[in-house]
């Protein structure tokens, strides 16, 4: 059986970039706490991305959305902390 040909080299930089690219709007609208219309599947797979692969810039952009809901906030800054021990954030300083 034939390889489907990627339309992205399998490096998580360029996959980075091609995804950021085709899914741009509902990308912004997710780091902005704008799900409204986005599948529950597709958040999941953002989220997944994000953790994985987004910058500080893009987690901190997500973090600042949840506002004052403390438990979502939590949930994804432990979950980040204990996959990409590598980034720290302001939190991480008071802690």
């Amino acid at each position: 059986m034939e390889k489907q040909k990627l339309p992205y080299k399998e490096t998580d930089e360029d996959f980075g970039l091609w995804f950021r690219d085709v899914a741009r709007e509902k990308w912004q609208k997710y780091l902005n706490g704008d799900e409204k219309g986005i599948p529950v599947d597709e958040v999941d797979a953002m989220r997944k991305f994000l953790v994985e692969h987004g910058t500080s810039e893009e987690i901190k952009t997500k973090l600042d959305s949840f506002g004052f809901r403390m438990l979502p906030y939590e949930a994804l800054l432990k979950e980040i902390r204990n996959k990409r021990p590598d980034l720290r954030f302001e939190e991480d300083e008071i802690t």
